[in-house]
């Protein structure tokens, strides 16, 4: 049977996205590092998720919530390069704080997972 698995962290990759293909590329190349080059973890990132429904207007609070609902499964936030001004980021970033999830910015866990 061999050794038990440990139950890995999970962390979720916070990244503005806005339906823009230049950001699903950014996170690609981030989840690409993250999952290729940290076995001790794993990762999850909304975009990819549930990228292919974006939801704009009156159905973007779903769609957050939706996403949202994701993050509550997690162990850790991590915020990614320009959440400042994304909205969706931002109300990730509130959830995670009401839960009492540790939070970090992609560069500080990188620092932290070497």
């Amino acid at each position: 049977m061999g050794e038990p698995m440990i139950k890995k962290r999970l962390i979720y990759i916070a990244h503005p996205y806005g339906g823009k293909e230049s950001n699903r590329l950014k996170i690609d190349k981030i989840m690409n590092d993250l999952v290729m080059n940290d076995s001790e973890h794993d990762y999850v990132s909304p975009i990819h998720n549930y990228g292919f429904m974006y939801l704009t207007g009156d159905e973007y609070q779903r769609g957050l919530d939706i996403c949202l609902g994701l993050l509550s499964h997690c162990d850790v936030l991590v915020l990614c390069d320009g959440w400042e001004t994304s909205r969706g980021c931002k109300g990730e970033r509130y959830h995670a704080l009401t839960l009492g999830m540790p939070i970090f910015t992609l560069d500080d866990w990188k620092g932290y997972i070497k």
